[in-house]
């Protein structure tokens, strides 16, 4: 179990960096493996949770992020 750990961890930090390195990029959908890498490091509660802070209520609900990060 502790091999998927580490590799839960490896994956989310590579989509991270690789969401990061492409956003300035005209690549879409950048921002999902930035919100995607999250997601395996953190799961989807915290990562919903951690958005709602960064962003703040009224933009997480205007992206409608918590719909993103569910069907993920």
């Amino acid at each position: 179990m502790k091999e998927w750990k580490k590799l839960h961890i490896i994956l989310g930090i590579l989509f991270i960096i690789v969401g990061v390195t492409f956003y300035i990029t005209p690549i879409p959908g950048t921002t999902l493996l930035i919100v995607l890498g999250f997601i395996w490091l953190m799961g989807k509660d915290r990562t919903s949770y951690f958005l709602k802070k960064i962003l703040g209520e009224k933009v997480f609900g205007f992206l409608k992020l918590e719909q993103v990060i569910e069907k993920l």
